[in-house]
């Protein structure tokens, strides 16, 4: 296994030298139209592309999400319905309530997805593209179907730059990319070498109490890079077609056998949960009993989360919670206001920042009960 990662890594540094450097020969791929270009996709597929499209559909959500920061959210007429729950993008893009919502439990509607505006090209995630009999249905409408996904720092890194080649949003997807690396590294120049004695032990509950963190994703990567050391983290294997699926549950029990010193959640309804009556089974816990149980903020996606693009505000946020006194200096919430002012085109007021940092308010959650 750690061969075949090692292999893929190096796969991926190599496309994504292609990807900035140009497309490669045109002699290798064919002649194409006037205003198409070659693309390789997130699974080394050479796709034919329109640039600069007018109609796109994003049916798998960070896409919607990476699309949208590079400036283009209204060219998006087909988009996955869970991203009309979130408060904040609906609200810096509303123009995303009139795409439509072909997607929903891992199906697509074939027939509302090619509805005018027909899409120029489909950005899909690659557990849909290896279902065959979808993708046949999908293909013989002519529309180019583009793989996006990431479970790393440079694989997202790589889908910023594809998504922007493919919308000519070069200098936008360049930009992204270099802050990711900046904030990277101004976390690491400051976490140093870290021993492990003392870095904190974190448990994160994913969505549900006992799902957890996958080691082989964008948080799974980040996280630990806050001077943390995850509890019960543990990465997928490298089957491509059901990685975008794989979640990471535990029992009740491990919990108690890990007892960390802190929890951090994704999901008002979890918290809430825990410090309510019927949560009083873990009130035995240590990170209850000492007040170091904490919401994830919430923005355009949940911080944390294994494919929100807002990683570097997660790393922030988390490296100043945990070792307050290497980063007595970042403040938080301006923090905040830059990012959205640089790559969402958001002016935050302070009301809308304290709320984001709080984790409530900013996505529709069900009522969270213990299976």
């Amino acid at each position: 296994m750690k061969k075949s990662r090692h292999i893929i890594a190096g796969l991926l540094a190599f496309l994504l030298l292609l990807l900035l450097g140009g497309c490669g020969p045109a002699s290798t791929r064919g002649e194409l139209p006037e205003g198409h270009i070659w693309v390789t996709d997130y699974l080394g597929r050479e796709v034919a592309v329109p640039q600069n499209p007018q109609y796109v559909a994003c049916l798998f959500s960070p896409a919607t999400h990476i699309i949208a920061m590079l400036g283009d959210a209204g060219k998006m007429v087909a988009i996955p319905g869970g991203n009309t729950r979130d408060v904040l993008f609906v609200e810096i893009f509303p123009s995303v309530l009139q795409a439509r919502t072909p997607k929903g439990s891992g199906t697509v509607n074939i027939e509302e997805l090619f509805k005018d505006p027909v899409p120029q090209v489909i950005f899909l995630d690659a557990a849909t593209i290896h279902d065959e009999r979808m993708m046949k249905n999908l293909e013989a409408f002519g529309v180019p179907i583009v793989a996006v996904g990431f479970y790393s720092v440079e694989e997202l890194k790589y889908n910023v730059a594809l998504l922007g080649q493919i919308m000519g949003r070069e200098e936008r997807a360049a930009a992204y990319n270099a802050y990711l690396d900046e904030k990277l590294e101004m976390v690491a120049s400051r976490i140093g070498n870290m021993p492990n004695s003392d870095k904190k032990i974190v448990y994160h509950a994913v969505n549900e109490l006992l799902r957890t963190t996958v080691t082989n994703t964008v948080s799974g990567e980040i996280i630990p890079q806050a001077g943390i050391i995850l509890s019960g983290s543990k990465a997928t294997d490298d089957d491509e077609s059901d990685r975008d699926n794989y979640k990471n549950f535990i029992t009740l029990e491990q919990l108690f056998i890990w007892d960390p010193e802190y929890i951090i959640i994704n999901g008002e309804d979890v918290y809430d949960y825990i410090y309510s009556e019927r949560g009083s089974k873990l009130h035995s816990l240590s990170a209850y009993k000492n007040g170091k149980i904490y919401l994830l903020p919430m923005g355009i996606s949940r911080w944390g989360h294994p494919h929100s693009t807002e990683g570097p505000l997660t790393l922030i946020w988390l490296a100043k919670l945990m070792h307050p006194e290497l980063f007595a200096d970042i403040d938080m919430g301006e923090e905040v206001k830059d990012f959205y002012r640089r790559f969402w085109g958001a002016e935050l007021d302070d009301e809308m920042v304290e709320q984001m940092l709080s984790g409530r308010g900013l996505r529709s959650w069900p009522v969270f009960e213990m299976p």
